[in-house]
C-alpha cells in the first residue's frame, strides 16, 4: 500500500476563543479553551470560536470539512477548506476561525472533522441557557 493512499489520522480537536500563531516558528498559543458555552437567550450568536485540528499521516492536499451540528442534528456551521500536506510523518495543526456560530438550542453540539468524505474525528461542547438575572 502506498503512503499516498493512507488515511490521515486525527490526533486532536480543540475548541478555544483565540489562536495566536508565531510567524517564525508556526507554534500556536490557544487561549480560552472550553467545553461549554453559556448563553442568556436562544437563539444566540456565538461571536468567535476557534477549532484547531491536529492531523498526521497526510501526504497530499486534503479536502477538509468542519461541521457543527446542534442537539437536534441541524447543521449550525459548515466550512470546507483545502489543506496542503506533503509529509506523512509530520503533525499538521489546522486552524478554523469561525465568526458568528448560530446557537439555536441548548444541549450538546457536535464538531465533526471530515476528509475526502470520511470522518476523521470530532468533539462535542455543551450549550447552557442561563437566567439573565444570574449573569
Amino acid at each position: 500500500m502506498s503512503v499516498a493512499s493512507e488515511t490521515p489520522i486525527c490526533m486532536a480537536v480543540v475548541l478555544c476563543n483565540e489562536c495566536i500563531e508565531d510567524k517564525r516558528s508556526n507554534n500556536k498559543s490557544l487561549i480560552g479553551l472550553f467545553n461549554a458555552i453559556t448563553v442568556q437567550t436562544i437563539p444566540a450568536m456565538h461571536p468567535k470560536m476557534v477549532v484547531m485540528v491536529s492531523i498526521t499521516n497526510a501526504s497530499q492536499t486534503l479536502s477538509m470539512v468542519l461541521s457543527i451540528r446542534s442537539p437536534s442534528g441541524e447543521e449550525a456551521t459548515h466550512v470546507e477548506a483545502q489543506f496542503p500536506a506533503n509529509d506523512p510523518l509530520a503533525a499538521y495543526d489546522i486552524v478554523f476561525e469561525l465568526n458568528g456560530v448560530l446557537i439555536s438550542e441548548a444541549g450538546t453540539y457536535h464538531v465533526d472533522i471530515l476528509c475526502g468524505g470520511s470522518y476523521l474525528g470530532g468533539r462535542r461542547f455543551d450549550v447552557y441557557l442561563t437566567d439573565a438575572m444570574e449573569a
